[in-house]
């Protein structure tokens, strides 16, 4: 957006230029003889300096319609440009509110996770003791294994939620890079 913000301000500048006198500036040099002996006769030497003003008397309003395209499509371009930071600014606002959920959701499972862990520690060693039977030990594993699956999810979900936060605040990265 900036680019092309700077293009239209580029090309509003020009057509605002063309309202004005053009003035321009020239010099040659040469050489005149009926011979070829005299082309390197400092007499026969020509030099020409000169000034050259031009203004345009009469467009049709050509000058006018090419200021006025100028002029809206630079405002298409700043509206635009507007209309891309907010995008940016409402992005990263997304990405902040889903991180703090993300966060809250993390403690959670962290506490259900390590409960799990617990829990199935006890039962292992209530089989040991011979209080239970196998069958409530894989049930307390499954449960401790889903509860730790859920905290990795959640994890993985942060750290996507990280990546795109960077490239919302205009981050990236190249895979190129060395």
């Amino acid at each position: 957006p900036q680019r092309v913000g700077s293009i239209e301000q580029v090309a509003h500048a020009r057509a605002r230029a063309a309202f004005y006198p053009s003035l321009s500036r020239g010099a040659t040099a040469g050489s005149a003889g009926p011979r070829v002996s005299d082309l390197f006769d400092a007499a026969n030497t020509l030099w020409s300096l000169g000034l050259s003003l031009a203004q345009v008397l009469f467009d049709g309003g050509a000058l006018q319609a090419a200021l006025d395209s100028a002029q809206a499509s630079r405002g298409v371009a700043v509206a635009g440009y507007r209309q891309a930071v907010l995008a940016a600014f409402q992005s990263v606002e997304d990405l902040l509110a889903q991180r703090r959920g993300l966060n809250e959701q993390l403690a959670l499972r962290q506490q259900a996770s390590a409960a799990a862990n617990l829990t199935e520690q006890q039962v292992l060693n209530r089989y040991r003791a011979g209080q239970v039977d196998f069958t409530d030990v894989v049930t307390a594993q499954a449960s401790a294994l889903a509860a730790r699956r859920s905290l990795v999810q959640l994890q993985v979900g942060l750290q996507t939620n990280a990546i795109a936060l960077v490239q919302a605040l205009g981050g990236g990265w190249s895979p190129d890079a060395k």
